[in-house]
């Protein structure tokens, strides 16, 4: 990416640099300073081969309690490695002002370095246990634990490139929301989300996609 007065691309389209989960920035711009500090940041956290993998599936499943917002955020993955030695994945968090999150690797993974890009904005280091080897698939699942934020209204995965299943989860805890939709906003560019489909609102609203393309999908709602 060429630094310039604005980002080239938007933040889903970092995500080939530091892995293919992205949390959909609540209240920060991504400016070119930020992207740039950014760089900096995965250049620093560059786990070996960590570009050596294909994303066969993902299952992204988030919490909102009660108050409206994001209690808990749990993501499994199923990867083929394409290199030898795969060591693991990076992620981005843009935390909402006053935000707090804990971070747990559950299946097929340790956590490893967790590194401050600025007041907003970490990185998070996983490490497959053990490395994969060329052709191996391997199974694994982390899990972000938030406190506090702003009430929620959007969730969802971003993919840099297409794989072959992809599900996205919302449970609600407390009251249900008045709408609930499945929006894709393209990979390249500034192009807003389309929406795709109306959902059933419910207590747990699931979305299964076969054969996602690249792009953000996402689940959004209103209260």
């Amino acid at each position: 990416m060429t630094p310039t007065s604005r980002p080239e691309n938007p933040a889903s389209d970092l995500a080939q640099r530091i892995g293919d989960v992205i949390r959909p920035a609540v209240a920060r711009a991504w400016t070119s300073d930020r992207v740039q500090q950014l760089r900096r940041v995965i250049q620093n956290a560059h786990v070996p081969n960590a570009s050596g993998q294909r994303l066969i599936a993902a299952h992204h499943e988030v919490v909102v309690g009660a108050d409206h917002t994001e209690r808990s955020a749990t993501t499994t993955l199923v990867i083929e490695a394409t290199a030898d030695d795969l060591r693991g994945w990076s992620i981005s968090l843009d935390l909402d002002e006053g935000q707090q999150v804990s971070a747990e690797a559950l299946l097929g993974c340790t956590l490893g370095r967790v590194i401050p890009v600025d007041e907003g904005a970490d990185v998070y280091e996983f490490l497959f246990d053990p490395p994969v080897e060329q052709g191996e698939k391997r199974r694994t699942r982390h899990r972000l634990n938030f406190q506090g934020g702003t009430a929620c209204t959007t969730m969802g995965y971003s993919l840099s490139r297409p794989a072959q299943l992809l599900t996205l989860t919302v449970n609600f805890e407390g009251p249900l929301p008045t709408r609930v939709w499945h929006s894709v906003r393209p990979e390249q560019g500034q192009a807003e989300a389309k929406v795709q489909q109306e959902l059933t609102v419910g207590p747990m609203v699931e979305l299964v996609l076969s054969d996602p393309g690249a792009g953000r999908h996402t689940i959004d709602w209103e209260w």
